[in-house]
C-alpha cells in the first residue's frame, strides 16, 4: 500500500515536471518574433521547429495522460484494498461484540449460579449512621452518600447487580429497589431472608418507619417485578411488621 503511494506521488512528480518543461519550451517559441526583413529560409525553419515542438507536444501530452491513467488505476486499487482491510476489521469487530456478549451472558450465569450471602447476624452497621443528622439537615448530598454506600454494602446480600436505595425523609421511609437477571430459587429465598433481617436490623433507626422492598429480574429483554414487600411500625420503638408482600 506505502509503494503504489509512492508511485501515484511519483506519476505526479513527473506530470508536473514535464508539464512545466513543455509549458516554457511554448512559452519561448512563442515569445520569438521574426523580423521584417526575415528571410524565407529562417522562417521556413521557424516554422519546422515549431512543427517539431507541437508533435513533441502531443507526445508529452499522451505521455501526460498515460502517467494519469496508470495514476488513477493506482489510487482505485488502493481504495480497493483499502475497503477490503475495513471490511475485514468490520467482521473481526462483529465477531469480538458476538464474543463479548457470549461472555458476559455466561458471566452473568456464573454470577446466578454463586450463592447470595447470608446477612451478618452482627448487621451491617446500620445505626453507624447519623440519621439523627438526615432527617435535621436537608442536606441531599449527604443523603446520596449514605444512600450509595449503603447500596454497595447490601449489594453482596441481595445477590443482584443494581441496588438502589431512595431515602424518602417526609414520610420517614427507606425504599429499596433490587435489579438483575434471573437467579435460582435458593438465591430468592435468601434474599428473602437477609430482607427479613435487614428490617431486623433497621429496627435500631427510630427514624425510620417503613421500609419497602421491590425485587425486579429481567427475563430475556424484559423487565417484571418478581417480589415487593412492605415494612412498617407506629413509631421508632415499636418492631417492624410485615404489612404487604406480593
Amino acid at each position: 500500500m506505502i509503494i503504489i503511494n509512492w508511485i501515484c506521488i511519483g506519476l505526479i512528480i513527473v506530470v508536473l515536471l514535464v508539464w512545466l518543461y513543455r509549458m516554457v519550451i511554448n512559452v519561448r517559441l512563442q515569445l520569438i518574433k521574426p523580423p521584417r526583413d526575415a528571410s524565407a529560409t529562417f522562417q521556413r525553419k521557424l516554422d519546422y521547429v515549431r512543427q517539431i515542438q507541437q508533435t513533441k507536444h502531443i507526445s508529452a501530452l499522451l505521455f501526460v495522460t498515460f502517467c494519469l491513467a496508470v495514476g488513477v488505476l493506482l489510487t482505485t486499487y488502493s481504495l480497493f484494498q483499502v475497503q477490503d482491510q475495513l471490511y475485514a476489521v468490520n467482521e473481526q469487530n462483529n465477531v469480538l461484540k458476538d464474543d463479548v456478549q457470549v461472555m458476559k451472558k455466561e458471566q452473568k450465569k456464573l454470577v446466578n449460579k454463586l450463592p447470595v450471602k447470608e446477612y451478618p447476624k452482627e448487621g451491617i452497621g446500620l445505626e453507624e449512621y447519623s440519621w439523627d443528622d438526615l432527617f435535621s439537615d436537608d442536606s441531599r448530598e449527604k443523603q446520596y452518600a449514605m444512600e450509595s454506600d449503603l447500596s454497595n454494602k447490601l449489594s453482596p446480600y441481595f445477590g443482584l447487580p443494581t441496588t438502589l436505595i431512595v431515602l424518602d425523609i417526609p414520610t420517614q421511609t427507606l425504599n429499596i429497589a433490587l435489579a438483575g437477571d434471573l437467579t435460582s430459587e435458593d438465591n430468592r429465598q435468601q434474599i428473602k431472608k437477609n430482607i427479613q433481617a435487614f428490617a431486623t436490623e433497621a429496627e435500631g433507626v427510630s427514624n425510620l418507619t417503613q421500609i419497602t422492598f421491590q425485587l425486579n429480574v429481567r427475563d430475556g429483554e424484559k423487565q417484571k417485578q418478581d417480589y415487593s414487600c412492605t415494612f412498617s411500625r407506629e413509631n421508632g420503638e415499636d418492631k417492624f411488621l410485615m404489612i404487604q408482600e406480593d
